[in-house]
């Protein structure tokens, strides 16, 4: 999957704005973004890989909450979407930041977001209780520290795209349950289908009245023994009911009998 490191910067503030193009320029050589990647994901077995290349971010703009919601929608739509929002709170005349936070996650959950602010207009508590207890949410101070900035922007990207991974994995497998389970769905209706029609022989049957032979759909007559066992999973034993007993089997007895006595 390749790559997203698409942000966008909210605030009504065109000098903060600027403040992030310079912060987070990547070809500046100056910068201490690799003793920072070595730090943060030394841990990862993949690191080497992902600190091999500098990040190159995506900055896009927006100067109200409003505005910040038809971008992340207009990107979703496009199959675009960002991976990190840097928050603004105060953005008169507009939503401020936190109302701005509540309606993008409303729809656009796995968006990471840090909140940027020099006032405490919001507690921690008056805040979660606005977006809701979550691991996606951290709070940078203004002004900025050019570190804290530079982390956040790596760690946050690099955590939306594991996160992304994860969540693809998992419609995959998902998807493959449910074509699966329709799949076994099917196989299950045919079977019951033909249960049904074994249990249950459907129409009328000609039959003859002399020889009580049956007629099936390509108009060949068999014997009943025949068809039961051509259409159903039975098995035929046979045997001899009392009736027939009496009345067959009980006069071959008898001339088998009367021939013997003749023969002594």
């Amino acid at each position: 999957m390749q790559t997203n490191n698409r942000i966008l910067i909210v605030d009504d503030n065109r000098a903060i704005h600027e403040d992030f193009i310079k912060i987070l320029d990547v070809d500046d050589e100056n910068d201490t973004f690799d003793a920072l990647a070595q730090e943060l994901f030394a841990d990862l077995k993949d690191s080497d890989s992902f600190i091999s290349e500098k990040p190159k971010y995506q900055l896009d703009h927006a100067y109200q909450g409003e505005e910040a919601l038809k971008m992340v929608a207009a990107a979703e739509k496009d199959n675009m979407p960002y991976a990190l929002l840097f928050m603004d709170v105060r953005m008169p005349p507009g939503w401020d930041g936190i109302e701005t936070i509540k309606r993008i996650w409303d729809t656009y959950p796995n968006v990471e977001v840090v909140i940027c602010t020099a006032y405490s207009d919001y507690s921690w508590e008056e805040i979660l209780k606005k977006v809701g207890t979550t691991d996606q949410l951290m709070f940078l101070r203004k002004p900025f520290d050019v570190i804290s900035v530079k982390q956040m922007a790596l760690a946050l990207t690099k955590k939306w795209n594991l996160g992304e991974q994860n969540r693809s994995y998992v419609n995959q497998l998902e998807s493959r349950v449910a074509e699966r389970t329709k799949d076994l769905t099917q196989k299950i209706d045919e079977l019951e289908k033909a249960m049904a029609e074994i249990r249950q022989l459907q129409g009328i049957l000609p039959m003859c009245i002399y020889c009580h032979k049956i007629r099936d759909d390509e108009n060949f007559w068999q014997r009943v023994d025949d068809y039961i066992q051509n259409h159903t999973i039975a098995n035929i034993s046979h045997s001899v009911c009392p009736h027939c007993y009496d009345h067959v089997m009980a006069e071959m007895l008898h001339e088998i009998k009367m021939e013997q006595e003749g023969k002594s």
